[in-house]
C-alpha cells in the first residue's frame, strides 16, 4: 500500500518538475506554489492522492526550486565553485523507472501516530477498495511530546524499511532561576570533546580513539567491497550502500551518547551556560595529507555540535558559540604562549605549567567566554578521560555499577 502511494507521489513530483523545468528553459518565471496547485488540482496525477499529500508534494517541489535559485545567486557572487544543478526527477537514471522515496503528510488530522501504530488516510480508490484507513504497526520511541505537525514517511532502500519522521511543536521548558554557572567545550578530532566546568578542578576528556578505530574498520570493509565491484565492472551495490549506512549510524550512535553524557554532566553540576567553539570554515582550503580521512571524513564536528546543542537545550542549558582563535596556543594560567613538545601536551615556559592541550583549550574558552581573563588554578588535577565502549562513555576505572575506582583501589564518587 505504501509503495502504491509512494509511486503516485513520485508521479506528481515528476509532473510538477517537468512543468517548472520547461518554464525555466523557455526563460519564463517558474510557477509559484499557488499557481501549481491551481493547475494540477484537476489532473488525474493529483486526484490519485489525498489532497493533503498532493499539496505537500507540490510544496516540496517548489521549495526545491527556491533552494536552486538561492544557490544560483551564491554561485553568481563567486561563493560557490560549481554551478548548482536543477531539481531532478524521482527516477532511476539507469533503468528510467520512477522511484519513490518520500510520502509527505500535511495535516495532523490526516494521521495518528503513537508508540505502537500509525494510521493514515488513504486515497479515495484505495479507501473504497480496502475500506477505512491504513493502520500500520510501528517500532521505536517517541522522543518528543507536544503538538503534532507534519509527517514524512521515508523509504530506506538499503534496509528496505519505511521510517516516519514527525515534526512536533514542543512548548518552551520552564527554567528555574538559579545562580549562573558556566562551562566550556573544546571540540577536536582525536579528543572529540574536552569539557571544563566552572568550580571543578579537573576537566573531562572524551577520547575518540575507539570511535576512530571502529570507523577505520568499516572504511576497510567499504574499500574491499569497492575493489570487488571494480573487478566486476560495477560502481555500486546494495551491500556497499549498506556498509556506508552502517558506518554512519555507528558514528552517530557514539556522538548521540557523547552529547547525552555531556548534558547529564552539566545538569549534575547545575551549569546554566555552555560556551562551545565555533569551527565553521576551519577545514576550507586545507590539505592534511595522510590525515585527510581523519579530518575530512571522520571529524563530523558540525553534527556533533548540533547534537550537543540539542541535548543542552532540552536540559535547559543555554549554548553560546565562542570564537576559538588562540585558545590552544596560550596558557590558561598566565596567558603566555605555549609549546607542544608532544602532540597532546602543552607547556608554558613562563609559569612552568604542563597541561593536556585540549584541557588547556577548554579552560581558555571558559575564561574568555565568561570574561574573567586568565587565572586558572595551576594545581588542577589531571583530566578524567572517558572512552567509548560501543555502548556508553566510561572511564577505564569505572565498574558496571557506575562507580569509579582509582588505580590503588580506593573509591571515588562517580
Amino acid at each position: 500500500m505504501l509503495e502504491t502511494i509512494g509511486d503516485r507521489c513520485a508521479a506528481l513530483w515528476n509532473a510538477v518538475q517537468y512543468r517548472c523545468r520547461q518554464a525555466f528553459f523557455r526563460g519564463k518565471p517558474v510557477p509559484s506554489y499557488e499557481t501549481l496547485c491551481a493547475e494540477f488540482k484537476e489532473r488525474p496525477v493529483y486526484r490519485a492522492l489525498p489532497a493533503h499529500i498532493g499539496q505537500e508534494v507540490i510544496k516540496k517541489a517548489r521549495k526545491a526550486w527556491d533552494s536552486f535559485f538561492a544557490l544560483l545567486r551564491l554561485w553568481g557572487k563567486g561563493e560557490m565553485s560549481e554551478r548548482p544543478g536543477l531539481p531532478r526527477y524521482w527516477k532511476d537514471r539507469r533503468t528510467g523507472r520512477r522511484t519513490f522515496c518520500v510520502i509527505p503528510v500535511k495535516a495532523p488530522t490526516s494521521y495518528a501516530l503513537d508508540s505502537r501504530t500509525l494510521s493514515l488516510t488513504l486515497p479515495r480508490d484505495l479507501r473504497e477498495k480496502h475500506g477505512g484507513r491504513l493502520v500500520l504497526h510501528t517500532k521505536g520511541v517517541l522522543r518528543f511530546h507536544g503538538t503534532p505537525k507534519t509527517l514524512e514517511l521515508r523509504y530506506d532502500r538499503v534496509k528496505r524499511r519505511w521510517y516516519a519522521h514527525q515534526v512536533v511543536e514542543v512548548p518552551e521548558p520552564v527554567r528555574r532561576t538559579r545562580p549562573e554557572k558556566c562551562a566550556a567545550l573544546d571540540l577536536g578530532a582525536r579528543t572529540l570533546a574536552a569539557l571544563a566546568v566552572e568550580g571543578l578542578n579537573r576537566q573531562i576528556l572524551f577520547s575518540g580513539r575507539e570511535v576512530w578505530k571502529d570507523f577505520l574498520y568499516w572504511t576497510k570493509r567499504i574499500a574491499e567491497e569497492q575493489s570487488r565491484l571494480s573487478r566486476a565492472g560495477r560502481k555500486t551495490s546494495r551491500r556497499l550502500r549498506g556498509l556506508y549506512s552502517h558506518r554512519a549510524r555507528r558514528l552517530r550512535h557514539a556522538f548521540v551518547a557523547l552529547a547525552a553524557e555531556i548534558a547529564r554532566t552539566l545538569s549534575r553540576h547545575r551549569v546554566t551556560m555552555l560556551f562551545i567553539e565555533d569551527l565553521t570554515g576551519i577545514r576550507e582550503d586545507m590539505d592534511f595529507g595522510p590525515q585527510n580521512l581523519l579530518a575530512h571524513n571522520f571529524w563530523a564536528f558540525r553534527m556533533l555540535k548540533n547534537l550537543i546543542t540539542a541535548a543542552c537545550v532540552r536540559a535547559g542549558i543555554k549554548v553560546v558559540p565562542v570564537e576559538p582563535c588562540g585558545t590552544s596556543s596560550r596558557c590558561a594560567v598566565c596567558g603566555s604562549p605555549v609549546k607542544r613538545f608532544v602532540r597532546h601536551k602543552a607547556a608554558c615556559s613562563k609559569c612552568g605549567c604542563v597541561w593536556h592541550a585540549d584541557a588547556n583549550a577548554a579552560l581558555n574558552i571558559l575564561l574568555s567566554g565568561s570574561s574573567k581573563g586568565h587565572g586558572a588554578e595551576a594545581t588542577q588535577l589531571p583530566p578524567l578521560a572517558l572512552r567509548w565502549d560501543r555502548h556508553r562513555w566510561a572511564s577505564r576505572f569505572e565498574s558496571a555499577a557506575g562507580t569509579l575506582y582509582a588505580a590503588s583501589g580506593s573509591r571515588m564518587a562517580a
